[in-house]
């Protein structure tokens, strides 16, 4: 019989696995396609298919498994997608294929609704936030080794032996998801249409959905997608790469903690939000204008900082004032949402670079976020979320 930690730990180790398979080859992607010859445009609609079909599946996902109530089969199929996209990946390099291959990934992800719905369920339910927390530092510990291993491998060998680690971490993903205990629930779940549409009804779920979009379509039209490709214009080698994308990810786990400081609460949820926003702008901005590669480097961190503030803190308030007995499909929801962002962010971002310039699509892009920063205390201070701001704010207190 599993012990809670023995649980804890396992999930924690599937979670390290599933996405260094996910993301060991997501910095050089962008400029592997570009060296094919694909125009901007096409390689967007690649990059985009990875959040095309999370936005397709993630609210019917939460849906079967909050009646099913089986997150092991869920995170099974996760772990085995994560390594068969890559081989797509490797053996067909076609456009069709690779956005049939990056679909699949898509798919895969779509299972990151299980491990956020399981891995708090190993705590007490005064520590949701603490637990989602905990399984979003490992989600950032597992980014992080795959773009050091990353970095380093494609260096001395190459694309495809990224694609190959990928498939390797898959499968070691997969072995260790198959001894996770399926946990079962005494309470009858009976999910119908209502239950979807008093989801949607809900302001918070809503609101920070739509934030979190703004900030996935930030992320996959720069930091995942475009901002790689021009680094290497630049002259950035494969290890330049990969330690960018590593800063990020630091800056992601700085962020994830910092909300937690004196100084955030201090801030207060609007302005914190809004100063996330202010940072990822900055960094949309000062891409196009830079001449030396060394500023990629503190770049990476702030904008790392910025997500990271932001990702940590819209999950939480979006499933806050979900009851338990819909808390799978609110999150279905939330992901299905900001997957809009992943899926429309390089599109737009391709159509941009290929019909204007590189500098407009990046300012294009900052300005998405500084509006976003513009708006949100103002949406708080207009009474839309009256009444449930200071129960997110003592969530919040009560887990750091």
């Amino acid at each position: 019989m599993a012990n809670p930690g023995f649980k804890k730990a396992l999930l924690c180790a599937v979670t390290v696995f599933f996405w260094l398979a996910q993301y060991i080859y997501v910095p050089f992607l962008t400029p592997y396609l570009m060296a094919l010859a694909f125009s901007a445009t096409v390689v967007g609609g690649i990059v985009g298919a990875y959040g095309l079909t999370q936005l397709l599946l993630r609210i019917p996902l939460g849906i079967t498994v909050d009646i099913i109530q089986n997150h092991k089969l869920v995170i099974l199929m996760g772990t085995v997608c994560a390594g068969l996209s890559s081989i797509g990946m490797l053996l067909f390099p076609s456009p069709l294929m690779l956005f049939l291959a990056n679909a699949m990934s898509g798919v895969a992800s779509s299972a990151w609704v299980s491990f956020t719905i399981l891995y708090p369920a190993y705590y007490e339910d005064n520590q949701s936030a603490k637990a989602i927390g905990i399984i979003n530092a490992f989600q950032n510990i597992g980014i992080l080794s795959a773009f050091i291993l990353g970095g380093l491998l494609f260096e001395h060998f190459g694309i495809r032996s990224l694609f190959i680690t990928s498939f390797i971490s898959g499968i070691l993903g997969s072995l260790l998801a198959l001894c996770i205990k399926r946990e079962t629930s005494d309470r009858r779940v009976n999910v119908r249409l209502g239950s979807l549409v008093k989801v949607m009804k809900e302001r918070r779920v809503i609101f920070y959905s739509l934030l979190c979009s703004v900030v996935y379509l930030i992320l996959f039209a720069t930091v995942f997608s475009f901002s790689t490709s021009t680094a290497k214009q630049m002259g950035a080698s494969g290890p330049q790469l990969g330690i960018f994308a590593m800063l990020y990810s630091v800056g992601c786990i700085l962020g994830s903690y910092f909300i937690g400081t004196r100084t955030a609460r201090a801030l207060g949820e609007s302005r914190l939000v809004s100063l996330a926003f202010i940072l990822m702008a900055i960094y949309c901005a000062s891409i196009p204008m830079i001449v030396r590669l060394a500023w990629f480097f503190p770049l990476h961190l702030v904008c790392g900082f910025g997500s990271g503030i932001l990702t940590s803190c819209l999950m939480a308030f979006a499933v806050k004032e979900v009851g338990p007995e819909r808390k799978t499909t609110a999150m279905g929801f939330y992901q299905s949402i900001y997957c809009v962002g992943m899926t429309i962010g390089p599109v737009i971002m391709g159509l941009l670079i290929e019909h204007s310039t590189k500098a407009v699509a990046f300012l294009s892009v900052a300005a998405v976020a500084l509006a976003s920063a513009i708006m949100v205390p103002l949406v708080h201070r207009s009474g839309f979320l009256e009444g449930r701001r200071s129960a997110c704010v003592a969530e919040i207190e009560a887990t750091y």
